[in-house]
C-alpha cells in the first residue's frame, strides 16, 4: 500500500498521467474531470480535434512519425467545444510538450482574449498541470495580454481589429475572428481579412510554423471564404490549406480520418447528440431560419433560400414562346482595377413587348472567376452566338479597360473571320457609367415585380440557369455580401434606359392592285 492506495492503483494512476502527457485527448478529458470539476460530453469529435491540433506540433509528429500540418481551416458549429479545446486546453498541453514554443491566440474581442489568457495561465499554475508534467512552469512575464515562460515559450493574445506587430509565433490559433453581428459590416470584414494578410502571415516564426483557423462559417466573405477565394489567392496557396468541416447534422455517411484516427459517421448522425439530438436540431433550424442554421451549424454559407425571391415564381419558357425581341448582352466585370481574377458574369437577355409592358427573358448566362483574357474570350463567343445583340459594359472597376481590350480583340477576330469568308462581328458595344441614384441591393430588389408576375423569365436549357436560380433564392437584402454577380447583371440590364423592346406597329390591310370596294349586286 502507498498512502492508502494499492500498488496497482498507483501504477494505473501513473500510467494515466503519463498517457495524458503524451495524448492531448486524455489530457483534455482529465482536465474536465480534475481541474474544471465539471461534466463535459465525451465525443468522437473531441478526439478528432485533438489529433488535428496535435499534428501541428513538430515534436509530436516526429515522435509519432506523422506528417506535420501547417495550414488548417476547421469549421464547426458554435458552442460545440471549439474554444474549450483549442484555447483553454491545447495551448497549455502543447507548452508542456515543448515549453519553448511560442503561441499567438486571436479571437474577436479583447475581453474574450483576456479571459482566455487568465484561464490558460491558471491552468499552467494548477496542481493538475503539475501532476501531468511533473512541475509548473516558471513565468518571466505574466499578464493578460502576453505571458512568457523561462524556456522562451508563451502566448500572445490579440484580435484582428488592428495590425499585429512585435511578436512572432510557431503556432497561430484563430478562434472565431469576427462577431456574428459584425458580418453585415463590410468595414469590419475587410479589417479582419486585410489584417490577416497584412499581419498574421508575417508573424510566423519559421517554415514549420502553423496557422489553425477554428471557426463557424458566417458568410461567403468571412475569413475562410476570403482565404479560399481564387480572386484573392492563387490555386497553389489555396491548396496549402487543409479544409475540415464538422456539420451539426450530415446528410450522407462521412469518414473522418487523420493519422491513426478514423471515425465513420452515419447519415443523419448529430455531431454531438448529448447537446443536440435530431429533433432539437430541427427545432433550432426553425427558430434560426434556414439561412442562419445552414451557415452557422451546417457550415454552408451560401444559403439555399432566403425568401426574397420565391422558387414558385421562377418561370422557364421554351424558345418558341419568345416573341419578336431585341437582344442585349450585359457584363458584370471586375470590382477592382487591381483584380487579376474576379467574379464576372455575362448575361444575354431578350426584351419583347407584351401589350403595353416590356418582358425580359434570360437566354444565356456565362459566369466564373476569370482574368480579363478569359472574360474577353467568353464575350467573343457570346457576340458570335448573338450577332443581333447590343453589348453594354459597365465602366466601373476594370470595365473601361475591358471595353478597350475587347474592341482590340474584335479587330483580330474579324480579320480571321474575313479570311474564312465568315460573317464578322458587327454588334454595337458600349461602355457606360452606372447610375449612382440606386444601390446594388435596391437595383436587384427592383426586379422582383418582374419576377413575380412572369415578366422576367428564363429560357429552358440556357447556360447558367442553375446559378441564376441559386443567386435569386439566396438573395437577402439584409446580407448583401453573398455572390450575386449574375442577378446583378440582369438587374443592370432591366434598369438600363437604353434597353427597350421593339415597338409593334399596327398592320393595316392594303388595297391590292385589282381590289375594289364592295358594292351591291342587283
Amino acid at each position: 500500500m502507498i498512502n492508502g492506495f494499492s500498488k496497482e492503483a498507483v501504477q494505473k494512476e501513473l500510467y494515466l498521467r503519463e498517457y495524458a502527457r503524451r495524448d492531448f485527448k486524455t489530457f483534455l478529458y482529465l482536465k474536465w474531470e480534475r481541474y474544471d470539476k465539471k461534466a463535459y460530453y465525451h465525443n468522437w469529435h473531441f478526439e478528432y480535434l485533438s489529433k488535428v491540433l496535435s499534428s501541428t506540433l513538430p515534436k509530436y509528429c516526429k515522435d509519432k512519425g506523422f506528417p506535420l500540418l501547417r495550414r488548417i481551416i476547421l469549421n464547426m458549429p458554435p458552442s460545440y467545444g471549439k474554444t474549450e479545446t483549442i484555447a483553454r486546453a491545447f495551448i497549455a498541453w502543447a507548452l508542456g510538450i515543448d515549453p519553448s514554443r511560442k503561441f499567438m491566440y486571436i479571437s474577436y474581442s479583447d475581453e474574450l482574449c483576456k479571459r482566455i489568457s487568465n484561464e490558460v495561465r491558471d491552468l499552467l499554475k494548477s496542481p493538475y498541470y503539475r501532476s501531468i508534467f511533473k512541475k509548473n512552469p516558471l513565468f518571466l512575464q505574466d499578464n493578460s495580454q502576453e505571458f512568457i515562460l523561462k524556456q522562451g515559450g508563451g502566448c500572445f493574445f490579440t484580435t484582428l481589429k488592428s495590425a499585429i506587430t512585435g511578436f512572432h509565433a510557431h503556432s497561430i490559433l484563430i478562434d472565431d475572428p469576427i462577431k456574428v453581428s459584425e458580418m453585415n459590416s463590410r468595414s469590419a470584414r475587410d479589417a479582419v481579412n486585410n489584417n490577416f494578410t497584412g499581419s498574421v502571415l508575417s508573424r510566423l516564426k519559421d517554415m514549420n510554423s502553423s496557422i489553425i483557423i477554428l471557426m463557424q462559417r458566417l458568410g461567403d466573405e468571412d475569413l475562410c471564404g476570403y482565404l479560399l477565394n481564387p480572386r484573392n489567392f492563387s490555386e497553389d496557396v489555396i491548396k496549402e490549406w487543409k479544409i475540415l468541416k464538422l456539420q451539426a447534422i450530415n446528410d450522407k455517411e462521412e469518414i473522418y480520418k487523420i493519422n491513426d484516427f478514423l471515425y465513420k459517421r452515419k447519415p443523419k448522425e448529430p455531431l454531438l447528440i448529448a447537446r443536440h439530438n435530431l429533433q432539437q436540431l430541427e427545432v433550432l433550424r426553425l427558430q434560426m431560419g434556414e439561412d442562419e442554421f445552414s451557415t452557422q451549424y451546417q457550415q454552408e454559407p451560401q444559403a439555399r433560400e432566403a425568401g426574397y425571391f420565391e422558387k414558385e415564381y421562377f418561370k422557364t419558357i421554351l424558345s418558341y414562346e419568345l416573341g419578336v425581341h431585341n437582344e442585349y448582352i450585359f457584363v458584370d466585370s471586375a470590382t477592382s482595377l487591381n483584380a487579376k481574377a474576379d467574379n464576372r458574369a455575362i448575361v444575354v437577355i431578350g426584351v419583347e413587348r407584351k401589350g403595353e409592358l416590356e418582358s425580359y427573358c434570360v437566354k444565356d448566362c456565362f459566369f466564373g472567376i476569370w482574368q480579363e483574357e478569359q472574360t474577353i474570350e467568353h464575350l467573343i463567343q457570346a457576340l458570335l452566338k448573338y450577332p443581333n445583340s447590343t453589348c453594354y459594359i459597365e465602366k466601373e472597376g476594370g470595365g473601361e479597360i475591358l471595353h478597350r481590350l475587347l474592341l482590340k480583340e474584335i479587330i483580330k477576330v474579324n480579320e480571321e473571320l474575313k479570311q474564312k469568308s465568315k460573317a464578322i462581328i458587327k454588334n454595337g458595344i458600349f461602355a457606360f457609367n452606372a447610375s449612382r441614384k440606386i444601390s446594388k441591393v435596391d437595383k436587384i430588389k427592383s426586379i422582383r415585380s418582374y419576377y413575380n408576375t412572369g415578366y422576367l423569365t428564363f429560357l429552358k436549357g440556357a447556360n447558367g440557369i442553375e446559378q441564376i436560380q441559386k443567386e435569386l433564392l439566396g438573395f437577402n437584402p439584409e446580407k448583401p455580401f453573398r455572390k450575386d454577380d449574375c442577378i446583378d447583371a440582369i438587374a443592370t440590364c432591366i434598369n438600363h434606359p437604353d434597353v427597350k423592346a421593339p415597338f409593334k406597329q399596327e398592320v393595316l390591310p392594303k388595297a391590292g392592285r385589282f381590289s375594289h370596294n364592295a358594292t351591291w349586286r342587283i
